[in-house]
């Protein structure tokens, strides 16, 4: 197996809002407006608990919209968000503690109390706009509402327009700074024993109580952290009247080790007043939206699919930055949980392959600018023998600290494919050689030092590994396990193919060559591929982690018959006991990103049909909210953003150095059409389907690598620049993939017939009424069974 690479440059092509690229060139006209507006979410039901709230957000501050349960009935209220208020105590005893002395932490609220009590509510959250408007009616009167996370800026935006003699009264209620896993804990609650024991009668004073001041027409609420180690400034502004228009501007801000928190909150509000005042603060919030959307675009004659998508994209782009912190289980959004951290066993990888295909690339470098900023830490979390290697562990804190106690570094390596992705779709091959290689160098080392140090007797002449775990199977310990072998098999081929490329010369090229020589096979039996050598897969498993090595390294692809037959086995029988077979296990079998995997992986095996049933699965799964947000008893966001990259899968698909277009494109889905999607090796792509049959494709190179592409028309007429291709530009292989030869800028076109005569253009497919704005919290989401699992009235 050798992956393959492709040398690419960057490039970005924005969508034609509205307008015709050229002549013979796919071209779309498209108001998004007016399209997203058919897929705002909307709320006739009083929102009563963050599941079903509107939410907004900029990556770093955000906020959730509702009345709490228990709360007095004229009060509503802005639940504020800070996405990196992590706790920074130190360990004790020698153990980190991470889950209570580096975990997030809650922040505080803005309550909205009116004169009468709230009665209904009329609320829509627009996409396009990305803010939240409407009414809300009380006992006395009623008041309109208006609020964003501005785009660019931190600070919330909020206001109220009271009218028919109500008044609004805002009022800030802090949180105390206090570990919600140490809560529950101190409870009763939580796992047994071993580190869990000692975070129940570990050290866990308070910090000191916030504090309020004003200047210059600003309050502030000074949250300092326990031994002043980090500090969180709630700044605010309410201007106008309680009984007409009142427009309240907050500001959040954390740092450590800096001591600066309410210096940049001041900063922030001052220049909100100086942009509201010349009318500059809401335009520059919604021209990054307006310039977000078009990057790619996708149109499927599936309204509820397509929503679904939008609000992901939505949601994609209120949750990440490039310049900011690492998207957890939570963004911006704060909810009390037993999960306050990173988590690096499945949910952060998942989270950022959406952004890939969907052309959004941007939001997607924060997590390897966090790498790369705190690869000090990473090194850090081995034994201090191990001085050339780094790990992490399956959870951990914004600056990646958390020792991973010399075991295999599966997690970091996982990791680090996200960062492979990256790179590979982005077409940056200088930071693939200077960020990447250095730090999967070292995670290779640490796989190196803990066979060394842990060696098993064998007669195969095999390199096995003697202990690892799969997540999250239970008993996930062994031998030999796939996740593992998955993982390490990719991370060396990876170094040898960028060794190669840069004539890097490596001094360790002979140790990863015979680890991909000599590793010990993948464990296989009649089910297919087990958890490890002594492990069958025989219990249900939300996890796909035996599966690591097929989706999404690609280490294992379905490219030969052998090799699809084996990986179906498994898929099939995955699903099969995890669904079918009644057996009970403590963790829910069948969670969101069970279903969307499978949808991917179905995908990638050409069965469009079985794809589209675990889509469809996600949106009717209880824990899937009607505003798309998910729960497992705590926060989880990955689930729901891996909905589009499943729908990304089954539209196109770039693994092994193939584009394939559609796929994954169910019978169901007649009328589909994109434009822009992007593919490993920094190609752009544009595909419509109409009544079943493929109009065109078409794909523009960025760099001018290799291209090779499959699609289903049948004979295709082949353009090269709008130009019939010559013979000498074009091959066929055996298995259908055409090679292309495009120089960089170059667009190839493949139609049933003559380019004249091709219909290359793009345009939203027509909802209609009845299939408008199917989320939210409304008469229309009484469908969906998440909308009765969390509301209850």
């Amino acid at each position: 197996m050798k992956l393959k690479w492709i040398a690419v440059a960057t490039g970005l092509i924005c969508g034609m809002q509205g307008s015709v690229a050229g002549a013979h060139v796919a071209h779309s006209t498209i108001d998004y407006k007016a399209f997203l507006g058919q897929h705002d979410m909307v709320w006739d039901r009083i929102p009563n608990r963050w599941e079903v709230a509107p939410y907004t957000g900029n990556g770093n501050v955000g906020f959730l919209f509702y009345q709490a349960q228990g709360e007095a009935k004229n009060v509503i209220s802005i639940y504020t968000g800070r996405h990196d208020y992590y706790d920074h105590r130190l360990p004790y005893d020698g153990e980190q503690m991470l889950w209570i002395y580096r975990c997030r932490l809650p922040l505080g609220h803005f309550n909205l109390e009116s004169k009468g009590d709230i009665e209904s509510v009329d609320l829509r959250l627009g996409l396009w706009n990305a803010e939240m408007t409407g009414t809300i009616k009380t006992s006395k009167g009623s008041y309109a509402v208006r609020g964003f996370s501005h785009s660019l800026h931190d600070v919330i935006y909020f206001e109220t327009d009271a009218k028919d003699g109500e008044s609004i009264r805002i009022s800030w209620h802090p949180e105390v700074p206090f570990s919600s896993v140490r809560a529950r804990l101190d409870t009763g609650g939580g796992p047994k024993g071993g580190s869990w024991g000692k975070m129940r009668v570990a050290p866990y004073e308070l910090p000191q109580e916030p504090t309020l001041s004003e200047d210059d027409g600003l309050t502030f609420c000074f949250q300092p952290l326990y031994e002043n180690r980090g500090e969180t400034t709630t700044g605010w502004e309410t201007a106008g009247k309680a009984d007409g228009i009142q427009v309240l501007t907050a500001s959040i801000h954390h740092s450590f080790p800096e001591h600066n928190s309410q210096e940049i909150v001041k900063r922030n509000l001052l220049q909100a007043r100086t942009m509201l005042a010349d009318k500059s603060f809401i335009t520059t919030h919604q021209q990054w939206w307006h310039d977000y959307y078009p990057l790619s675009f996708l149109t499927i004659n599936d309204p509820e699919k397509e929503a679904f998508y939008w609000i992901q994209m939505y949601k994609l782009g209120s949750a990440m930055r490039e310049n900011g912190p690492i998207l957890d289980l939570m963004g911006p959004w704060y909810h009390k949980t037993f999960w306050p951290m990173v988590w690096g066993d499945l949910n952060v990888e998942l989270i950022y392959w959406t952004p890939l295909t969907a052309n959004r690339l941007s939001l997607g470098n924060s997590l390897p600018n966090n790498l790369d900023k705190y690869a000090g830490n990473l090194a850090k979390n081995v034994p201090e023998r191990w001085k050339d290697s780094a790990a992490i562990g399956a959870c951990f804190p914004q600056d990646c600290e958390a020792y991973d106690n010399g075991k295999v570094p599966d997690m970091l390596c996982w990791i680090l494919n996200n960062y492979w992705l990256q790179c590979e779709f982005a077409g940056d091959r200088e930071r693939m050689r200077d960020g990447l290689f250095p730090l999967l160098k070292k995670t290779v080392n640490g796989y190196l030092n803990f066979i060394k140090e842990r060696p098993v007797k064998s007669d195969d002449g095999k390199i096995h590994i003697s202990l690892s775990w799969s997540p999250e199977y239970k008993p996930g310990h062994g031998q030999d396990i796939n996740f593992t072998i998955g993982l390490l098999r990719w991370a060396c081929q990876t170094l040898v193919d960028i060794n190669n490329e840069h004539n890097l010369n490596d001094p360790l090229l002979p140790e990863w060559q015979n680890l991909l020589d000599n590793l010990v096979e993948f464990q296989i039996d009649e089910n297919g591929l087990r958890i490890g050598k002594d492990i069958p897969f025989d219990k249900p498993h939300r996890h796909y982690s035996h599966l690591l090595a097929f989706y999404p390294l690609s280490v294992l692809t379905p490219e030969t018959k052998e090799n699809a037959d084996l990986l179906r086995t498994t898929l099939d029988h995955w699903l099969d006991v995890s669904i079918n077979s009644g057996i009970k296990v403590g963790a829910m079998p069948v969670t969101g990103y069970t279903t969307t995997g499978a949808a991917s992986m179905y995908a990638c095996l050409g069965d469009p049909e079985q794809a589209y049933t675990y889509l469809d699965f996600l949106i009717q799964h209880k824990n899937v909210s009607s505003t798309t947000m998910y729960a497992e008893g705590n926060p989880v966001i990955e689930s729901p953003l891996s909905f589009a990259t499943a729908i990304h899968d089954m539209l196109l698909q770039s693994w092994g150095g193939t584009i394939r277009v559609f796929r994954g494109v169910p019978k169901k889905w007649a009328d589909v059409a994109f434009q822009n999607l992007r593919t490993q090796g920094a190609f752009l792509v544009s595909a419509k389907k109409k009544d079943g049959v493929t109009q065109f494709v078409t794909v523009e190179s960025l760099a001018g690598s290799p291209c090779w592409v499959q699609m289903d028309i049948p004979s295709p007429k082949i353009y090269i620049n709008g130009k019939s291709a010559q013979k000498k530009q074009v091959s066929e292989r055996d298995d259908g993939v055409y090679e292309i030869a495009l120089k960089k800028g170059d667009r190839v076109t493949f139609t049933p017939v003559d380019l004249k005569q091709a219909d290359l253009s793009i345009a939203p497919i027509t909802v209609r009424e009845t299939d408008r704005n199917l989320f939210g919290l409304s008469e229309k989401t009484t469908r969906l069974p998440g909308h009765k699992f969390y509301y209850k009235k």
